[in-house]
C-alpha cells in the first residue's frame, strides 16, 4: 500500500465493513488472472470465490459465521499455488488473491487493520512481479526498481487504491440495501490488475 500519508484519507480511517469492500474490490481486481492459471493448471480456486460471496455476505447481514470464515480462510491457504510446483507465469498472482482472500477472511475475525495493509501490498507485489518479468535482464538494479515503481500499471493500481479509499470514505457507514447493490456492482467492473497477455 502506498504509505498512508500519500492517501488523502488513510485507509485505515474507513470503517470496518469500507476496508473490507476496499479488499474485495483488489480482489476482484487480482481475479482474473487467478481464473487464468487455475483454468490452465486444474487448481481450484472455488474456496476463494466462496471466501468473496462470505465477505459480501457479512458485509449485508453482519452474521457471525466464525466457523465458516476460519474454514474457508484454512481452504484457501491450503489450495495457495505453491510458486516452485508451478512454473506457470501467473503462479505469483493467484498466490497472491489465495492469500489475499485469506486476510480478508482474517481481518473479519480478528479486525487487524495489517490484513487490509497487507491486501494493498500483495496487489502492488503482482503488479510488480509482472512489470519485473518483463524486464531483459535478471538481476534487479535501483534502476530497474525506480522504473517498475514509475510505471504507468504501478502508478494506476495506486490511483485505483486512493480512489477506491475515498470513494468509499463519501458514503455513510450505515449501507442500506441500494448502497450495497451500487458496490457489488462497481465490484464487478473492477479491471485486471495487469493484463492477462504479456
Amino acid at each position: 500500500m502506498a504509505a498512508e500519508g500519500e492517501f488523502t484519507i488513510p485507509a485505515s480511517k474507513l470503517s470496518p465493513k469500507k476496508q473490507i469492500v476496499f479488499a474485495l474490490w483488489i480482489f476482484e481486481r487480482m481475479l482474473p488472472r487467478t481464473v487464468a492459471f487455475c483454468t490452465d493448471t486444474g487448481v481450484d480456486f472455488s474456496c476463494c470465490l466462496q471466501t468473496r460471496d462470505a465477505a459480501w455476505n457479512y458485509i449485508e447481514t453482519a452474521s457471525e459465521r466464525r466457523a465458516l470464515y476460519r474454514s474457508l480462510s484454512d481452504a484457501c491457504l491450503k489450495n495457495a499455488p505453491d510458486t516452485e510446483e508451478f512454473a506457470h507465469e501467473m503462479t505469483s498472482d493467484a498466490l497472491d488473491a489465495f492469500i489475499t482472500t485469506v486476510h480478508i477472511m482474517q481481518f473479519i475475525l480478528d479486525g487487524r487493520f495489517d490484513h487490509i495493509t497487507s491486501v494493498s501490498t500483495l496487489a502492488t507485489d503482482s503488479v510488480d512481479g509482472y512489470l519485473a518479468n518483463l524486464e531483459p535482464g535478471i538481476v534487479m538494479t535501483k534502476e530497474i526498481e525506480a522504473r517498475i515503481a514509475s510505471h504507468p500499471l504501478m502508478r494506476e493500481e495506486l490511483q485505483r487504491q486512493k480512489n477506491d479509499v475515498e470513494f468509499l470514505a463519501a458514503l455513510p457507514d450505515h449501507f442500506d440495501n441500494k448502497t450495497i447493490t451500487a458496490l457489488k456492482e462497481r465490484s464487478s467492473r473492477q479491471p485486471s490488475l495487469v493484463p492477462l497477455a504479456r
